[in-house]
């Protein structure tokens, strides 16, 4: 009687599995992470659009190899 009980209230959702949170929580935590990844990407496709706007392709390719070369 004492088996039937128990496997009653786990199936009613009485005992709760810790593995079954951990789970939960890495995935909550893994859809966070890429919503800030796509944000992070949105900011930094608007930042060289307007950098495109602003000073044309050319200017900012010529920035570009400017900042990394330091001439």
């Amino acid at each position: 009687m004492k088996n039937a009980t128990g496997i009653g209230q786990e199936m009613a959702g009485a005992r709760i599995d810790g593995r079954a949170i951990a789970e939960g929580a890495g995935q909550a935590g893994i859809g966070i992470v890429v919503i800030l990844a796509a944000l992070i990407g949105a900011w930094g496709l608007a930042c060289l659009a307007g950098g495109v706007m602003e000073a044309g392709a050319v200017d900012l390719v010529r920035g570009l190899i400017t900042a990394v070369t330091g001439q």
